[in-house]
């Protein structure tokens, strides 16, 4: 992106991707603000997803990152979304696979998680491009590491539903080693049988007219537990930092260093 250029960061909390990596201007838009980072270049306004108040035809591009599926009024918003775009205008949207384990597993653990919408792949792209100028451009299956089953903080427990506050009183060592198991457990039957237990949902790029834009990344299929960034599995063994026997074993994050539990990713996938 260029500087003159403008992308809303929609639902953006604190932050819902690296800013510091964009030299164009960001406006993050959000219900609540108290945790957003101030940063130079960095606007935020605090607003509805499906009523911002931005100029028509004002914006370059919107990333609407893990954001869409907690939208009571998800169609308004996409709407809205269309209003606001310029010609050309691009936007991101990631969302869980609302029929998936891992979509299932979080409701269950976060008695919902705020997850009002659930998505099949399908579904998603028929509406979006029914009800805006956008057309998918490109897309990729995102896969999970279960960040969400790690020890919360205490101010981040303040926040958990009842159902999830055990996570709190469960050992380090066995919140830890619980976490590695299930990463390690469902990438496995993954790679054996085909399934996708361990794919959390897809990232999708819809653009307002026919572009040419560099391919997506392969999916990641060994994401960090701590982090949540995808490992490639090449990264990892040019830079030693991989552990492992039979196509199986442990790694440690190239972007936090946590441990992680390895599966040596199946054909078409990083």
């Amino acid at each position: 992106m260029e500087h003159s250029q403008i992308v809303v960061d929609l639902g953006c909390g604190r932050g819902s991707f690296h800013y510091e990596l964009y030299n164009c201007r960001i406006i993050g838009i959000d219900l609540s603000l108290e945790h957003a980072k101030k940063r130079p270049g960095i606007s935020y306004v605090k607003a509805y997803s499906d009523h911002m108040p931005l100029a028509s035809n004002s914006v370059d591009a919107v990333v609407c990152h893990h954001t869409l599926e907690h939208f009571d009024n998800y169609r308004q918003t996409l709407q809205e979304i269309d209003r606001i775009l310029k010609e050309p205008g691009f936007v991101w949207i990631a969302v869980p696979n609302g029929y998936s384990f891992d979509d299932s597993l979080y409701r269950l653990v976060f008695s919902g998680g705020g997850h009002v919408n659930r998505f099949s792949r399908v579904s998603l792209v028929r509406e979006v491009e029914a009800l805006t100028r956008l057309r998918l451009v490109q897309s990729v299956d995102l896969f999970t590491g279960f960040t969400y089953l790690k020890k919360p903080s205490p101010e981040e427990l303040v926040h958990f539903p009842r159902s999830a506050r055990a996570l709190f009183d469960i050992p380090p060592q066995f919140s830890a080693a619980g976490i590695l198991g299930l990463n390690a457990l469902t990438r496995i039957i993954d790679r054996i049988f085909g399934f996708r237990t361990s794919q959390y949902g897809w990232g999708f790029v819809f653009a307002t007219q026919s572009v040419s834009l560099s391919p997506l990344h392969i999916p990641y299929f060994n994401v960090c537990s701590n982090c949540g960034s995808g490992n490639p599995a090449a990264t990892l063994r040019e830079k030693a930092r991989l552990r492992a026997f039979l196509g199986v074993g442990f790694y440690q994050c190239a972007f936090c260093d946590q441990l992680n539990s390895f599966v040596e990713p199946p054909p078409g996938l990083a």
